[in-house]
């Protein structure tokens, strides 16, 4: 079970990592990632591949985590502090109540990904904003999505924003970056997959995504420029979700929404 300690002072040695991170060059140097809010936290604990190195929360989400801080390991603190120590030492009025400092670890390799037990995997090329990037895992999180495979321009699923809008997703849907951009995507159709691009330019609609039984890679881009041509090119086909006469494009995230609930649709029926 993990250690739980009370807090009293924001100068407290034991919370200097927290004032620490957050510097994001901290952040980077030191391998450590912020997650934020109860539900986050206990997504980390329960669902995440990722090492909890200590938490920072009041005395009511504490007691609210206990059946997952039961089974936590003995090395993990738990600082137990209220809501205004908690804003004084991260310099913003913070009112979730609820932090944790956790260690990225090594990264995934994409080959991880590309197994037979894993068949939709979602891919984003040049998505930076974290918004996106959240709203992208949370949305593949809700459909089934067995991995998500990031180029270099991508931002980074651990962000805390981008852990924010994801209500966690980033950190259970297991990630992994492709280095060879867009060269990386002939991987995918080697190892099985069928390469989707969603693009307003496709000819052929959404509902024409995949087939039952399919192993799917859905291709996204960022908003405004879209898919690069280079990627478009190693696509096996392309799809587009009809708009309203006038209208030429979505949300990514919403866009990648709609098309993973079309695959959803496919692979129950």
């Amino acid at each position: 079970m993990a250690s739980i300690q009370r807090v009293d002072a924001p100068a407290d040695p034991r919370l200097a990592d927290y004032r620490s991170a957050r510097d994001p060059a901290w952040r980077r140097r030191t391998g450590l990632f912020l997650a934020e809010s109860a539900l986050v936290v206990r997504r980390l604990l329960a669902e995440s591949r990722f090492r909890t190195r200590s938490i920072l929360a009041t005395e009511p989400i504490v007691a609210g985590l206990q059946d997952v801080l039961e089974r936590a390991p003995a090395d993990l603190v738990v600082h137990v502090a209220g809501h205004a120590v908690q804003r004084e030492v991260m310099g913003f009025n913070f009112h979730r109540g609820c932090l944790a400092l956790a260690e990225r670890g090594p990264d995934l390799d994409a080959a991880a990904l590309l197994a037979p037990d894993r068949p939709l995997l979602l891919v984003l090329e040049d998505v930076a904003d974290p918004d996106n990037v959240g709203a992208l895992f949370r949305n593949g999180r809700a459909f089934g999505v067995a991995g998500v495979l990031l180029s270099p321009g991508t931002g980074d699923p651990l962000y805390p924003k981008a852990i924010r809008v994801s209500v966690g997703a980033t950190l259970s849907v297991p990630h992994a970056r492709l280095p060879q951009w867009p060269a990386d995507l002939d991987r995918l159709r080697s190892a099985g997959y069928a390469v989707v691009a969603l693009t307003p330019g496709a000819g052929a609609a959404v509902e024409a995504l995949g087939t039952a039984g399919e192993r799917l890679a859905l291709l996204v881009g960022s908003e405004g420029r879209g898919l690069s041509d280079g990627a478009l090119a190693l696509a096996d086909r392309a799809v587009r979700i009809p708009m309203a006469p006038g209208v030429d494009s979505l949300n990514v995230a919403v866009a990648a929404g709609i098309a993973l609930y079309h695959v959803r649709r496919v692979a129950i029926s």
